[in-house]
């Protein structure tokens, strides 16, 4: 297994697509704060302070999923058309070991990622921009341990998706389904049905496209997070918490039938 680690970290820091996207993550965010603070002198212009820098980042927290399943598919969505999945399974690896390295490889790749991000991100924007507004650097920063678990929920979810459907089309469908679609399907079932829904309602409230942006208000005049409370740090944990543990225990019972079948 370890062997297995090390190749795939091997084939990660050779891969053109996570370098690409790690040009073009520092990229988008020097871009936006240059042209911020380029522009923070002109008159009448708001944006050129730095809350409204951190604010892309507070008011959006659905973005670390999204970035960790675009390294998952990075690095995972070609495994069969390469030979990559049969030779691993061929050299005596089961598709629950395979599961397993691949999730520790992915969650190392978006840890690596935003590391070298997140800095550049505030430095830049320290440097470049007045120091004013409601959204403060604490606020981005405690999002990234209220997001940490939900993040890593998607990207167990993305990995496994790719192990079971052999066209990778696919398993983006399902993943923005489970993740996007489904959530606000409970979510308008919960408001229309009548009050025998409430248990409805309630599952919809737990998940995280659902309530993240409900306990969020982040504009110009005001920064509410959903994170900023106990209660509110506690219920995005357990939501992550629950999705790991549902989404590992479903991969490997699927796996384990594909491993048998």
């Amino acid at each position: 297994m370890l062997n297995y680690l090390k190749s795939e970290f091997y084939r990660t820091v050779r891969s053109d697509e996570i370098h690409g996207t790690l040009i073009g993550l520092l990229f988008l965010v020097l871009l936006m704060n240059v042209t911020l603070g380029l522009m923070k002198n002109v008159e009448h212009f708001r944006y050129g302070i730095t809350s409204f820098s951190y604010s892309m980042i507070v008011s959006v927290p659905m973005l670390y999923c999204y970035v960790a399943f675009a390294v998952a598919v990075m690095l995972y969505e070609s495994d069969r058309r390469r030979g990559t999945l049969g030779n691993s399974i061929a050299c005596g690896f089961s598709r629950i070991q395979l599961l397993a390295g691949k999730c520790i490889v992915c969650l190392v790749t978006s840890l690596v990622l935003l590391a070298i991000v997140l800095p550049v991100y505030i430095g830049s924007a320290v440097l470049l921009l007045n120091p004013a507004g409601p959204t403060m650097v604490q606020d981005m920063l405690w999002e990234i341990p209220a997001m940490s678990l939900i993040t890593i929920a998607s990207q167990i979810l993305a990995v496994i998706l790719l192990e079971l459907f052999e066209k990778g089309s696919y398993s983006i469908l399902v993943w923005l389904t489970v993740m996007l679609f489904l959530p606000k399907i409970f979510l308008m079932a919960g408001m229309i049905l009548p009050f025998e829904s409430g248990p409805i309602m309630d599952i919809a409230m737990w998940m995280p496209v659902n309530f993240l942006p409900a306990g969020t208000r982040v504009t110009m005049s005001e920064c509410v997070t959903l994170w900023s409370s106990a209660e509110g740090m506690t219920r995005c944990l357990v939501s992550g918490a629950a999705g790991i543990l549902i989404f590992s225990g479903a991969g490997v019972f699927l796996l384990r039938k594909k491993d048998l079948s």
